[in-house]
C-alpha cells in the first residue's frame, strides 16, 4: 500500500488549520493571552490552512499550494514570537523583569516542523532535481 504524500500533508495542513483558529479565537477572547491582533493574525493563517479544503478533492496541487503557503506563514509568526521571546530574555539580563510568554504562536510553529520538513522533502527537493 502506497501512501500519497501530497494527502497526508494536506491533511495535516487542515488539522493545522483547525488547531490555529482554535488558537485565534481564544487570543481573542483573551483565554490565552489578551492579543487581539495576534489571535486575527492566526485566523488568517488559519484561513489559509482551511482554504485547502476545497480542493482536497480535485485539485490536489492547489490544496497543497495552500497548505505550503500556510506553513510559510506559520514559519515567519513562529520565528517572530520566538525572537520576541530571545528579546524580553535578553532584556531580562540587563536588570529588567523576566517574562516568559511561551506563546500560542511558538508551540503551533513547532507542531508544524514536521509539515515543513515534508514540504522540504517532497516539493523543494523533486523542483531541484527538474532542473538538474
Amino acid at each position: 500500500m502506497k501512501l500519497n504524500i501530497k494527502k497526508i500533508m494536506c491533511t495535516y495542513g487542515i488539522i493545522a488549520g483547525i488547531a490555529y483558529a482554535i488558537a485565534g479565537v481564544m487570543e481573542i477572547m483573551g483565554m490565552w493571552y489578551r492579543d487581539i491582533f495576534g489571535g486575527i493574525a492566526l485566523l488568517i493563517i488559519s484561513s489559509v490552512y482551511l482554504s485547502a479544503l476545497g480542493y482536497m478533492d480535485k485539485e490536489k496541487d492547489k490544496a497543497l499550494a495552500f497548505v505550503i503557503v500556510g506553513a510559510i506563514l506559520s514559519s515567519i509568526f513562529g520565528i517572530l514570537y520566538i525572537l520576541i521571546l530571545f528579546a524580553n530574555w535578553l532584556e531580562s539580563l540587563i536588570g529588567e523583569a523576566y517574562n516568559f510568554n511561551l506563546r500560542a504562536e511558538i508551540v503551533l510553529f513547532v507542531a508544524v516542523l514536521p509539515l515543513l520538513y515534508m514540504i522540504k522533502r517532497e516539493v523543494l527537493d523533486k523542483e531541484s532535481q527538474i532542473f538538474q
